[in-house]
């Protein structure tokens, strides 16, 4: 591996580094302060929607005790080269093919959301090649709630409801309850959502396809063995704590950190706190036992955390119905509402089918996802896709610290 070793942000945005494998086209971009660095390098991998640029702010401090490499494989981040036949684990694979070619140390990957799954596949698969691993945002999608609420993102994308999409995609990945204490500015969440409502065709599909990968993703066979750390926002609705935590419980050496005033995108809303554990981590030193800003969890703790981190309010709402185009109106008792989902109760039609509305009087009517039904009542998630009936929603809990149920 050659290194650039003149790194300023605007590299950024320079032109990648091109390294073909097979039909593959890898993109990367290379720093240390050498050129000829022997030393384990800190791999980066984003998110559906990150470019290298979304790394500026964490480069000064990583390359000051670290070589770094920045990868988009096939179809992600800035690469558009589409790749629909390869699955998570031929990704995985690509990653462990790039650094046999370039004869690299074994990597240190950091992987946040989607990346998460990419760099915890590598590590798993390629133990010689993966010395630490660090994840944020795991996207190991074994929630209900979460496959469904992608599963109808794809559906809307594929419908042309553009925003629609981006609505409930902003609502996932930033939790609205919570912006008083992760303080995301208003600003930061526009500009998110007009994005995500404004994909040109080419990334709608680079979108969709690393989508379906997630949601044809069957689970690990075998889990990281290296050192790794785990580092979740309290708040993250999307992939929750306990997830994160569960998945550190799985692994032989893992510790898992839950990051205050933070969701989804905690490793950016927090970067000090994160920093304060990742930078030990990366440099093999002893975690901290106590870190200002994170909570990091006793070994006996990660598989007893709360899979509801966010309680359920009992509503009792009598004037509600569940609407579809179909089936026809039903009146429904909201028995357990949130502002991610609830549970109703009633004589309903057992059905996941799309379509369906929850109408509740003056908070209007919502899109809603079906889960499952039982002897307690039918489970659901909301979708959020009308910014309106959000805000309504929102407004009506707040004030009663009501907040959503989480594990929907």
């Amino acid at each position: 591996m050659h290194y650039c070793t003149d790194y300023s942000p605007g590299l950024l945005t320079s032109a990648p580094q091109l390294l073909e494998i097979g039909p593959w086209r890898l993109q990367y971009l290379a720093f240390s302060q050498t050129h000829d660095d022997p030393r384990s390098p800190v791999l980066l991998l984003g998110g559906a929607f990150q470019s290298f640029r979304s790394f500026a702010g964490d480069m000064p401090e990583l390359l000051a005790e670290h070589p770094v490499i920045l990868l988009d494989l096939p179809s992600q981040g800035s690469n558009l080269q589409l790749a629909p036949e390869l699955s998570l684990a031929q990704l995985a694979d690509l990653i462990a093919a790039f650094a046999e070619q370039l004869h690299l140390p074994p990597l240190m990957p950091i992987g946040l959301s989607y990346g998460s799954a990419l760099a915890a596949l590598f590590a798993a698969r390629h133990p010689q090649h993966c010395a630490r691993l660090l994840l944020s945002g795991i996207t190991a999608l074994a929630r209900q709630g979460a496959r469904a609420l992608l599963q109808e993102g794809l559906q809307l994308l594929a419908e042309g409801r553009s925003a629609a999409f981006g609505q409930a995609a902003l609502t996932g990945l930033i939790n609205p309850l919570q912006l008083h204490d992760t303080g995301v500015s208003p600003a930061f969440r526009k500009t998110l959502l007009r994005h995500m409502q404004r994909l040109n065709p080419a990334e709608i599909e680079r979108y969709q396809q690393n989508t379906q990968r997630l949601l044809n993703f069957s689970g690990f066979e075998r889990y990281p063995s290296c050192p790794t750390l785990l580092l979740a926002g309290e708040h993250d609705h999307f992939t929750q704590p306990w997830e994160h935590a569960h998945f550190a419980a799985a692994c032989a050496n893992a510790d898992c950190a839950i990051i205050h005033h933070a969701d989804h995108l905690a490793q950016f809303e927090r970067r000090e706190a994160c920093a304060r554990l990742y930078l030990p981590f990366l440099r093999g030193d002893a975690l901290p036992f106590a870190s200002q800003g994170a909570t990091r969890l006793a070994r006996q703790q990660l598989t007893q955390l709360n899979q509801r981190h966010q309680a359920r309010s009992a509503a009792f709402i009598q004037h509600a119905s569940l609407w579809h185009a179909e089936a026809g109106e039903w009146p429904v008792k909201v028995a357990e509402l949130g502002f991610f989902g609830g549970l109703l109760q009633g004589n309903l039609p057992v059905s996941n089918a799309r379509g369906w509305q929850l109408r509740l009087g003056a908070l209007g009517a919502h899109a809603i996802l079906p889960l499952r039904h039982d002897s307690h009542g039918s489970a659901f998630v909301f979708v959020h896709t009308d910014a309106s009936a959000s805000a309504a929603l929102a407004a009506h809990l707040q004030p009663q610290q009501m907040l959503s149920a989480a594990c929907a």
